[in-house]
C-alpha cells in the first residue's frame, strides 16, 4: 500500500483556498450519519472547502451500507441520469490505480465503479464521482475541474 505523505500538504492547500461560494443544502439524516446534499454545481476543490466551512466533509462511502444510505438519501431529489452529472465524493486518485478517501487518509477498499471505470481518461481524472445510471448509482473518475454537485457528510460518534 502507498504511505501518504502529501496528505497533509494537501489539505494544506485546500484549506488554504477562500472563501468560495455559499452552501445551497438540503438536508437529509440517516440512521448514523448526516447528509448535506448539494446540486450547486461546483469544482471538488470548492466542494471539499464547501463542507470544511460548514463543519462536514465530502461523503466517504466504505462500504455497500453506505452506498446504499446515499443512494436513498438522494432518492426524494430529481437526479439527471449519466457521467458528469452526479456528485462528488471525498475520494481522489493517489498513484496509478489507487485512490484514497481524502476525509481521512484511508485507501478505498470498498468500490463502486461503473463497469470499465476507473479508466483515468487522458490522464486527468483524478477525482470520484456519485452518479446514476440504469436507475441506479455507480461511481465514476473525472476530472477534478469538472463541476457537479456534491455530498457533505457529518458522521456521529458513537460512544
Amino acid at each position: 500500500m502507498h504511505s501518504i505523505n502529501a496528505f497533509p500538504a494537501l489539505l494544506l492547500f485546500i484549506s488554504s483556498i477562500e472563501s468560495i461560494a455559499t452552501l445551497a443544502t438540503m438536508p437529509v439524516r440517516p440512521a448514523y450519519s448526516n447528509y448535506v446534499v448539494s446540486k450547486q454545481a461546483v469544482t471538488w476543490k470548492e466542494a471539499f472547502v464547501l463542507c470544511k466551512q460548514n463543519g462536514m466533509d465530502l461523503v466517504s462511502i466504505k462500504n455497500a451500507e453506505e452506498h446504499d444510505a446515499v443512494a436513498e438519501a438522494l432518492a426524494p431529489y430529481p437526479t439527471i441520469e449519466g457521467v458528469n452529472k452526479g456528485y462528488w465524493t471525498a475520494a481522489m486518485r493517489f498513484g496509478t490505480n489507487s485512490f484514497v478517501w481524502l476525509t481521512d487518509g484511508q485507501p478505498m477498499v470498498y468500490t463502486n465503479f461503473e463497469d470499465g471505470q476507473p479508466d483515468n481518461f487522458k490522464g486527468m481524472e483524478e477525482c470520484v464521482e456519485y452518479f446514476k445510471t440504469k436507475n441506479k448509482y455507480r461511481w465514476n473518475d473525472i476530472p477534478c475541474g469538472y463541476k457537479v454537485g456534491y455530498i457533505c457528510q457529518i458522521r456521529n460518534v458513537l460512544c
